[in-house]
């Protein structure tokens, strides 16, 4: 594409959209004063649009030239499949290269309104998700990161899983909920011959296997999951309430991966700020998630978390500095 091209001209893209949204006949000389554009570059626009099959319809009525709407056949439709939107959005990153020109803009804009129309299929929410979860997993090592996968595929595809345990219990377990108890992510679910509910650490698990052939219907609702888990938590007196001042609440996820948030509730207060409330279990994976959102964020309550998230902050900045030095 050569530097004079019309693409390269924001004055040309001006035009097309003065042109598409226009909603009926302007005098002409009206339409340029309007667009902002002169004739000679209204006159390389129409030639060159000729070559695209794509007609600009001028008229002369009483000795005046009119510019006449965009016609519905010269609208482009484009129907995609899941998988062809998701090599689409792919392509988005080598997109940025063009940024900051004006057919950029155009299109970036009408991207993201079928994004926000589609905001289920977007593939970057999935890939940042994916990343979060396996960052908050930096412990784990490869065999308990593929035991938690395992885990995720049977509770997606309604299976069993066949425990075995490194004390030699083997179990035949339906799982429910994958969550953070006592600083250790801990497997939630119910033991298939007993039908009651039972948790136990991940990094207990010896082998995990996928049962596709035992057909288990859940004894307990996500309800009675959920208060289980607090049970669990009030027992070991882990709980506390974490209440956060939403600063910008759409580039914010409140769902941290596996962390279990009790009672969540979301209000406004007199100043009309978000607040946002749930039952927390301090630890470093929640920690490290209020950091990734701390721009967003402003932690109100209770003071007592508030000064562990910090100290948090404090080490693992130690920690950096440290890495530094050495790298250095």
């Amino acid at each position: 594409m050569h530097n004079n091209s019309l693409i390269l001209k924001e004055e040309f893209w001006t035009f097309l959209t003065c042109l598409e949204n226009l909603n009926e006949p302007m005098p002409l000389k009206q339409f340029l004063n309007f667009s902002e554009i002169d004739v000679d570059l209204f006159s390389e626009a129409v030639s060159f649009l000729k070559n695209l099959n794509y007609f600009v319809d001028v008229s002369e009525y009483e000795g005046r030239n009119y510019i006449h709407p965009v016609k519905a056949e010269q609208m482009i439709s484009m129907q995609l499949t899941f998988k062809e939107w998701l090599a689409f959005q792919a392509h988005f990153p080598k997109m940025e290269e063009e940024k900051g020109t004006a057919h950029h803009e155009i299109l970036s804009d009408k991207l993201n309104e079928i994004e926000t129309e589609y905001s289920s299929h977007n593939l970057f929410n999935a890939i940042h998700d994916e990343e979060t979860r396996f960052k908050l997993l930096e412990n784990l090592d490869l065999k308990h990161r593929n035991f938690l996968k395992k885990t995720e595929q049977a509770m997606s595809e309604d299976h069993a899983l066949n425990i075995q345990l490194h004390d030699k219990r083997s179990i035949d377990f339906y799982p429910r909920k994958a969550v953070f108890l006592e600083g250790e992510l801990c497997l939630v679910g119910e033991d298939c011959n007993d039908r009651c509910l039972i948790y136990f650490n991940i990094l207990e698990i010896h082998k995990i296997n996928v049962d596709i052939e035992t057909s288990y219907s859940p004894n307990f609702s996500s309800i009675e999951i959920n208060d289980f888990v607090s049970a669990v938590r009030a027992i070991t007196g882990q709980e506390e309430r974490l209440v956060l001042k939403i600063i910008s609440s759409e580039s914010v996820d409140l769902r941290p991966a596996y962390q279990f948030l009790g009672n969540p509730y979301v209000t406004t207060n007199l100043n009309g700020d978000l607040i946002w409330a749930a039952s927390v279990e301090p630890c470093d994976e929640l920690f490290e998630w209020i950091l990734s959102i701390k721009d967003h964020i402003e932690i109100l309550d209770p003071s007592s978390l508030k000064k562990k998230y910090l100290e948090y902050c404090t080490n693992k900045l130690e920690v950096l500095e440290e890495d530094f030095k050495k790298a250095g």
